[in-house]
């Protein structure tokens, strides 16, 4: 059977990855629409999608001329996702790319749960509405409950998705405790990187540095401050840098972790603010025997990935959900409650044996292999699931 595959995605690094995955297993049965009219794009390299208004769901024609597709793929629960939802669930089969984001505010709808003691000091004190939703005017508030008006019903919308591919598994438990009964079957599918770098020999001694790595943005679920202080009173030597990717985030409270940084470290602090392709990214991670992800809930799961690959020492938050899924699958991992043990006796990698042992577990969990069966494991539920709506 050949699928007509419609994907709504944005204008970010991540549906190139999944043009080349659905590519490899059903060239040219894959359209991409772009709920947004750009000049021209930024993030989007293999993509020519399709541009339309991000208001077209208003249009009952637009509407109409999706019915011709077999599954529309979501990359991501948008405002414009839940409209197209809400208007084609009983015609076409929906399948939800679950970014993490877009469900959050569900999981943990107080976001304080998210940050720890001298982060929430840092937060109040840039932003004392922090995780509190601004209520527009009267005007605007009408108008969007005119535009969008199921909106309201994002629970009600996600139990019409017929499939739902979280970032990791147990994300599905934890909606279903959140929401009840959870309607989406959960299959397992993640976006590659560039088929695959999993896949390619990398010699142990491949780091170029005795670096640390701490936080993937400039958002307070990092949790910062509390890595900077353990890492300041642990003493640090001379030549080790703190890197600190904060390209994108909350422009207030990338300042504040700046001033911070450099309050804490000196010169030794290194922000990094502006976007870096892969390549150049990779190169960061080289040079960083050490990362410190200090988040609370699932985030950042593409730069402990590049760790691992690389064979860093990498601490979590032992309350992350990727903490408990990478010990579940016997990954040399760390908790941040462990810094400063592991790092007392000075920054360095994981042993060969260790390197190996990682590099294994990553050729299992996000080769090429395993993530193009993943994929035709989805397309083989779509074939399933469309047959029961035509």
């Amino acid at each position: 059977m050949k699928l007509k595959l419609l994907h709504i995605i944005s204008d970010e690094k991540f549906p190139d990855a999944a043009y080349e995955q659905f590519e490899s297993i059903i060239p040219g049965q894959s359209t991409y629409l772009l709920p947004e009219i750009k000049q021209s794009l930024q993030y989007l390299k293999k993509i020519k999608p399709i541009q339309v208004s991000k208001f077209s769901f208003l249009n009952p024609i637009f509407i109409r001329s999706l019915k011709k597709y077999d599954a529309i793929i979501l990359h991501s629960l948008t405002n414009f996702a839940i409209e197209l939802v809400s208007r084609l669930h009983k015609d076409v089969v929906f399948i939800w790319i679950g970014m993490g984001y877009d469900y959050y505010d569900i999981i943990y709808p107080n976001p304080y749960d998210l940050l720890e003691g001298q982060t929430i000091k840092i937060v109040k004190e840039i932003d004392p509405n922090y995780g509190i939703t601004k209520s527009p005017s009267i005007i605007k508030n009408f108008i969007k409950l005119i535009i969008y008006y199921k909106k309201k019903n994002k629970i009600d919308c996600i139990q019409l998705i017929d499939i739902f591919c979280p970032v990791i598994p147990v994300e599905s438990r934890l909606l279903e405790e959140k929401i009840g009964y959870f309607t989406p079957k959960t299959i397992p599918w993640n976006y590659g990187s560039s088929l695959n770098i999993f896949d390619n020999n990398i010699e142990y001694n491949n780091l170029t540095g005795n670096n640390i790595l701490v936080g993937n943005s400039a958002t307070p679920t990092n949790n910062h401050a509390e890595v900077f202080k353990i890492l300041y009173d642990l003493g640090l030597p001379k030549k080790t840098k703190i890197f600190v990717p904060l390209s994108y985030g909350s422009s207030e409270y990338r300042d504040k972790i700046i001033q911070l940084g450099y309050e804490y470290f000196g010169d030794q602090f290194v922000p990094i603010t502006n976007f870096m392709n892969l390549t150049e990214y990779f190169k960061l991670i080289q040079q960083c025997s050490v990362m410190i992800m200090n988040h609370r809930r699932q985030q950042g799961a593409g730069n402990i990935g590049l760790g691992l690959y690389v064979g860093a020492k990498i601490f979590l938050n032992k309350v992350s959900p990727l903490y408990q899924f990478y010990t579940d699958k016997k990954a040399i991992i760390y908790s941040c409650d462990q810094i400063t043990t592991i790092l007392s006796g000075g920054i360095s990698p994981l042993s060969k044996n260790e390197f190996i042992s990682n590099h294994q577990l990553l050729e299992r969990e996000h080769g090429r292999k395993k993530i193009l069966n993943n994929t035709r494991n989805l397309l083989k539920e779509i074939r399933k699931v469309s047959l029961t709506k035509k």
